[in-house]
């Protein structure tokens, strides 16, 4: 008797230690993971952007980037640029804009930042609770794209974007 209970023992300690801690969760990838490389256009880009970020309005896309942001016909802008703006009820909008001959990454990250400036001045009186959205604004500069983006959250957006130009 002694013997089968030594066994027994036994085999449901190997049958334990084989069965490992059922309690650890599988990690959560990163949304930077779900996405296997970098978008290569600029609406490639927002479309991305578009699909994956949270926002508080209903955007629409508008082929005036450009014109938005300061860059005026004249000044010969080469580059791709695609944009998606919201109703205005709120700062958010994603543009994305390629560097060319006339517009380095560095002049459009200006560009960018004097467009931010701007919404926050309006903002401030017409809906204060939006400026924290301007305040934590993303620019980055990908390759041969910069990227603007105002969403619900704009630290999800760094990450993917920072994701993508890993």
């Amino acid at each position: 008797m002694k013997k089968f209970l030594t066994v027994f023992i036994l085999a449901a300690l190997l049958v334990c230690a084989a069965c490992g801690n059922t309690d650890a969760q599988p990690e959560e990838p990163s949304v930077a993971d779900s996405v296997s490389a970098a978008p290569q256009t600029a609406a490639a880009w927002l479309t991305l952007l578009q699909e994956k970020l949270p926002f508080d309005d209903q955007m629409s896309p508008t082929d005036q980037a450009a014109a938005i942001y300061g860059i005026l016909d004249e000044d010969g802008y080469t580059g791709d640029a695609a944009m998606i703006i919201s109703t205005m009820a709120t700062p958010e909008e994603v543009a994305v804009f390629r560097t060319d001959a006339v517009y380095s990454a560095q002049a459009l990250c200006e560009l960018a930042q004097a467009r931010i400036e701007q919404q926050k001045a309006s903002y401030a009186s017409y809906a204060p609770q939006e400026v924290p959205k301007l305040d934590s604004a993303v620019i980055r500069v990908c390759g041969d794209y910069v990227i603007v983006c105002v969403c619900a959250d704009n630290a999800l957006a760094a990450e993917l974007i920072d994701g993508m130009n890993a």
